[in-house]
């Protein structure tokens, strides 16, 4: 019997796939505002200062915190920033988004802190999924192309090359 041979595995192309980016549901709480707004709409300072001081902060522990308001109230900057001093001691990752676009924000940090300098110099495909949004290929795509050999598109054993870094001549003095 002749020996199967992965010829995937010898073209020395590394996936990367952006889904293992993407955060998990326990990773991250929403913190929205409207519960401690008066009728869900007016901030009236002192009750807000004494419910947020009420707040055990510690069950935010080493997760990522989003702050926001789930409906059109105006609600002034300085209790964003009161929040961001209760919660800091508990957790570094706190960020301010609706609702609609946390989780999209949490992963495209996590995207951009990516080491990018493990993909020097070599073949990359960027794995296709329609889950990912156009936006986090780009912010990766565009990190990527000052690293790799070459950037391709869709799954390792049919990639769609993309990009392919130019090869400098050294030239010769003569």
């Amino acid at each position: 019997m002749e020996e199967i041979i992965n010829k995937v595995d010898l073209s020395g192309i590394v996936t990367l796939d952006l889904i293992n980016y993407k955060p998990l549901k326990n990773e991250y709480i929403a913190f929205d505002l409207v519960p401690y707004l008066f009728k869900g709409y007016l901030l009236k300072e002192k009750v807000f200062r004494v419910d947020m001081i009420q707040i055990d902060w510690s069950r935010f522990t080493a997760k990522e915190v989003i702050l926001y308001c789930s409906n059109d109230a105006i609600v002034p900057y300085w209790a964003y920033v009161f929040i961001t001093s209760l919660l800091k001691p508990y957790t570094e990752r706190i960020s301010y988004a609706d609702l609609q676009d946390h989780e999209e924000k949490i992963w495209m940090e996590r995207i951009k802190r990516i080491d990018y300098k493990v993909f020097n110099d070599k073949k990359v495909v960027l794995k296709a999924s329609t889950i990912i949004p156009p936006q986090l290929y780009v912010c990766a795509s565009g990190y990527l192309m000052d690293h790799v050999q070459s950037l391709m598109w869709g799954e390792a054993g049919s990639p769609i090359m993309i990009y392919k870094k130019k090869k400098k001549l050294i030239k010769l003095q003569q």
